[in-house]
Parts: structure tokens; C-alpha cells; sequence
């Protein structure tokens, strides 16, 4: 957990109702241990795309498409979410949810490991969030930013992992190698000088990078 309870507490009672579908996506996650961006982390993405004006969005693991339908949303109607997922499962479990929702309809599953699919793309894109294996950060954010437009953003999630990338020991839930790679990732985002990087401790500590100078 990275913040107090008290904070977090506050912070739970301040959260609008999520719609229902939404709810349904969320308990569907908890009660199958798939593991989705926490609410406040999906909104987040929605604004971020809609506030840069995001037409075309890259999303490296779909799971059950939750971060997917936020992005959607944000978007115009001529707006694409382009979602890699290597599971077959996950992502048919998320294309049921996706066709529930009008929005869904933006939304473009690319099956395959993402290290593999991601260099075949050649559009650029406005904004790619990163939620994958975490011990594929360091590749997919290399590739990530040949795929970035000027004044893009990338957000990459779990940065935090439940506080255990401060005090630097792994648990069962996330093992040392993950917390190693999250704490050399983040050396590196925040002295690289060709990037800005801010780490936020929402949900479960977020990344937004963007290229300098431009």
C-alpha cells in the first residue's frame, strides 16, 4: 500500500460511481486475480488522452480490456485504441466486454508478445500506456518512444508496486526481479536528460514520461 490508510480512505470516499459495466469489469478482475489499473489510474488515461487531444492510442497489455474502454471513451469518434495481448483468453474475455460498450468500438486487439508486434507498427501515436510483464518495461518503453509522436505521452503503471519499490525487498506478490526492473527504470527515466519523468503515487504509482524540447 503507498499511501496511509487514512488518505486512501478519503481519497475511496471522494471516487464518483463507476457505471455499471465498469463495476461488472472490476469484480470480474478481482474475483479471477487479473490484474487491471485501479480506477483512479483508468480515469487518469481517459483525461490525459482527452486532455492532449489523443486521436490514436497504443496500449501494451489489454487484459480485460478495463484501461482499453477508459481510453475509448476519451476519445473522438474517429479515435483508435491499438491494444496488444499475447494471451488468447484474456483478450476474448475482453472483446465480450468491449462489444457491451459503443466505445469499444475503437478499440483494435493486436494478438501476439508485444515485442514482437509492437516494432511491426507504423503509425505514430498520441499516448501509450504501458501495463505488461514487468520485466518487459525496459524493451517496451525503447520501443515505445520510436512510436511516439512530438509532445506524446507515454504512462507507464505499477511503478510503485505497493510501496515494495521504496524500501526495495519484493514479496510474494511481486517478486525482487519485478521490483528490480521498476527501481532501474526509474534511475533511468529520471536522469535521462533527453526525457521529463514524473512518478505519481496514485493507485499503484504511475509514470508519465515525455520527450524534452519538444
Amino acid at each position: 500500500m503507498i499511501l496511509e490508510r487514512a488518505t486512501s480512505d478519503y481519497l475511496d470516499s471522494l471516487r464518483r460511481p463507476a457505471d455499471p459495466l465498469l463495476v461488472e469489469m472490476e469484480s470480474y478482475a478481482a474475483d479471477n486475480d487479473v490484474p487491471i489499473a485501479p480506477r483512479e489510474t483508468a480515469r487518469l488515461l481517459g483525461m490525459l488522452a482527452r486532455a492532449g487531444g489523443a486521436r490514436l492510442v497504443l496500449e501494451v497489455g489489454l487484459a480485460i480490456g478495463y484501461s482499453a474502454l477508459h481510453i475509448a471513451r476519451a476519445l473522438p469518434e474517429y479515435g483508435k485504441v491499438v491494444s496488444l495481448e499475447r494471451d488468447m483468453q484474456m483478450a476474448a474475455v475482453a472483446k465480450t466486454y468491449l462489444a457491451r460498450d459503443p466505445a469499444g468500438a475503437k478499440v483494435e486487439v493486436l494478438l501476439g508478445d508485444a515485442h514482437d508486434t509492437l516494432p511491426g507498427l507504423r503509425e505514430t501515436f498520441d499516448m501509450i500506456f504501458i501495463d505488461a510483464d514487468k520485466s518487459g518495461y525496459p524493451g517496451y518503453l525503447d520501443l515505445a518512444l520510436d512510436r511516439l509522436r512530438k509532445r506524446g505521452l507515454i504512462v507507464i503503471d505499477n511503478l510503485l508496486m505497493d510501496g515494495d519499490v521504496a524500501t526495495g525487498r519484493g514479496d510474494r506478490h511481486w517478486p525482487q526481479a519485478s521490483v528490480d526492473t521498476a527501481l532501474s527504470l526509474n534511475r533511468r527515466l529520471a536522469t535521462d536528460p533527453a526525457l521529463d519523468y514524473v512518478l505519481l503515487p496514485l493507485g499503484d504509482g504511475v509514470g508519465i514520461v515525455q520527450r524534452r524540447g519538444q
